[in-house]
């Protein structure tokens, strides 16, 4: 499976992308750093409106920075996260996030 560093160079490449509208990258291990690379990107892309990150072992560390990109993001639509163990914190920091978040239409915890 695709570990962080796999990760961090599918996060590179969305940072210019234009196409991508649907990125699943379920059943890997990204683990807390390559989720937060991704949430990073996702705070510039544009294009892409469905993420699936399940089965993924992300923590509350990658759980608050894809809460800190969903502040920002205006076009995800639907966001998977399930089988993580983003633990009640990591939970309430994506909660925060859908306070201001316009576009989220579905999400899976």
């Amino acid at each position: 499976g695709i570990t962080e560093e796999g990760g961090r160079a599918i996060a590179d490449s969305l940072k210019g992308n234009k196409s991508l509208r649907t990125l699943n990258l379920s059943d890997n291990r990204l683990s807390d750093n390559g989720a937060s690379a991704i949430a990073e990107d996702l705070k510039v892309n544009e294009t892409l409106t469905e993420l699936r990150l399940s089965y993924n072992g992300i923590t509350e560390e990658g759980g608050r920075a894809i809460a800190d990109c969903l502040k920002g993001n205006k076009s995800l639509r639907t966001l998977e996260l399930g089988s993580n163990r983003l633990s009640d914190n990591g939970a309430s920091a994506i909660a925060e996030a859908l306070k201001v978040n316009e576009t989220l239409t579905e999400l899976h915890l």
